[in-house]
């Protein structure tokens, strides 16, 4: 799980749905991706830009298992 990305969805007071609709992405998807790890890169560019631009890229897309944050 994208942990970061899950927080800063919440810290923002967003939803996975209003998130998943800002990128045109279904909800089922959203949650499966963010949930199994599994976004491309053109979705992360999306996510970053247009929901979530005040952080880097490695941070919101850090896995739970990466140790170098």
């Amino acid at each position: 799980m994208f942990e970061n990305l899950n927080r800063e969805i919440g810290a923002n007071v967003m939803s996975w749905r209003s998130v998943a609709s800002e990128i045109g992405m279904p909800e089922s998807t959203f949650r499966n991706k963010i949930t199994n790890g599994e976004f491309t890169i053109s979705e992360a560019f999306d996510i970053k830009a247009k929901v979530l631009p005040k952080y880097t890229l490695e941070y919101l897309f850090a896995k739970a298992d990466d140790k170098t944050n």
